[in-house]
């Protein structure tokens, strides 16, 4: 490793590491102070290791990073970094909310499909977080979960002053089709204080 002394982690190696060795790097609108050097470790080979922190005191929790591209800038990892935490909560919400592994179909072509009708259903759910002015403020008002909760009230009470509306018309079986589908998905009523049916 680095200075030919053997580390258990980088984290003991952070401070002998001079101060005047971390450099300045802008990436956005954020400053990171950073060290970067080309290093071997026993498991991974010859990688190229960043320590990053946030504030030019280096104080606090700092980002290491290691990657096989030798060559690129401190700035470069960084970005590439950065890149990861969108797709990262893009991929915890399709899972967990948008049912992106909850197919049941065998062939190449459906579930290409079904991943698809997933991105264009975490797409338009995207926009709905967004701030009406991007200039204002380009980040998301709302999580993604959020705003599916939203839907899925309004779809809610849809539903039930449909089902309000058909018993005012005396409709008893499109009203017992419409509970059997409440009870059927699990969707919790929770409005009948605010609807009284």
């Amino acid at each position: 490793m680095a200075h030919g002394v053997p580390f258990e982690t980088v984290l003991e190696l952070i401070p002998l590491i001079p101060a005047s060795a971390f450099k300045a790097v802008k990436v956005g609108q954020q400053t990171y102070y950073c060290f970067s050097k080309n290093v071997r470790l026993p498991s991974l080979g010859k990688v190229r290791l960043v320590i990053s922190f946030d504030n030019p005191d280096l104080t606090g929790t700092c980002a290491v990073l290691v990657t096989n591209h030798l060559t690129w800038s401190a700035k470069k990892i960084i970005e590439t970094y950065l890149l990861r935490w969108p797709i990262e909560t893009f991929y915890q919400d399709a899972k967990q909310q948008l049912g992106l592994n909850d197919y049941r179909m065998r062939s190449a072509t459906a579930i290409q499909k079904h991943w698809c009708l997933v991105f264009a259903a975490y797409s338009f759910l995207h926009l709905d977080c967004l701030a009406s002015s991007r200039r204002k403020n380009p980040l998301p008002i709302k999580t993604i979960g959020q705003v599916i909760r939203q839907q899925t009230q309004s779809v809610i009470e849809a539903l039930i002053l449909h089902a309000h509306s058909l018993l005012n018309q005396n409709l008893d079986s499109a009203l017992s089709l419409t509970f059997y589908l409440l009870r059927h998905h699990n969707f919790r009523v929770t409005y009948k204080k605010r609807w009284r049916l």
